[in-house]
């Protein structure tokens, strides 16, 4: 009688171990193969640029091409320069400055493409400047974003 309780447990046990192995067996190679396989999502991720960069000619200025997602994505947004009497005038928010104290725009001569030009203040008002020097009245300038297209245009990482 011993003996055939001890051959249960004994085929219970086996039955059990084998499960339990063949279950770790299981997770280990799933995870191995979902840790190696790259989704279409991975892929198409890795692959994927917000902008592209077009060098200008003669310059040392290069024009940032966003995708439709990118601008979306960055929010960027744009302002017509004014003129007023002699006078023009845009937002202060598209002002950039550099290290080396030089002030630019970015203007948008076209959809979803934004140029580095260098500006000229005259004085700040409130949120807006009066230019001396820079692009003409009429012309697009971003007021949201314009360091991100810096970022981009230098290829500066977060």
């Amino acid at each position: 009688m011993m003996s055939r309780l001890r051959l249960r447990i004994e085929r219970k046990s086996r039955r059990r171990a084998a499960a339990a192995y063949a279950g770790l067996v299981l997770i280990a190679g799933s995870a191995s193969l979902f840790a190696c396989a790259e989704t279409p999502e991975a892929e198409t991720e890795h692959l994927y640029e917000p902008a592209e960069l077009e060098p200008i000619k003669g310059t040392d200025v290069q024009r940032v091409i966003f995708t439709a997602e990118g601008a979306e994505r960055t929010g960027l947004e744009t302002a017509p320069i004014r003129q007023n009497g002699d006078k023009k005038i845009m937002p202060y928010a598209a002002v950039i400055y550099t290290p080396d104290g030089n002030e630019y725009a970015y203007t948008s001569p076209e959809p979803l493409t934004y140029v580095r030009q260098e500006i000229e203040i005259d004085r700040v008002d409130g949120d807006s400047v009066m230019l001396s020097d820079g692009p003409p009245a009429g012309t697009k300038v971003v007021t949201v974003g314009a360091a991100e297209v810096w970022g981009t245009e230098f290829e500066v990482a977060h």
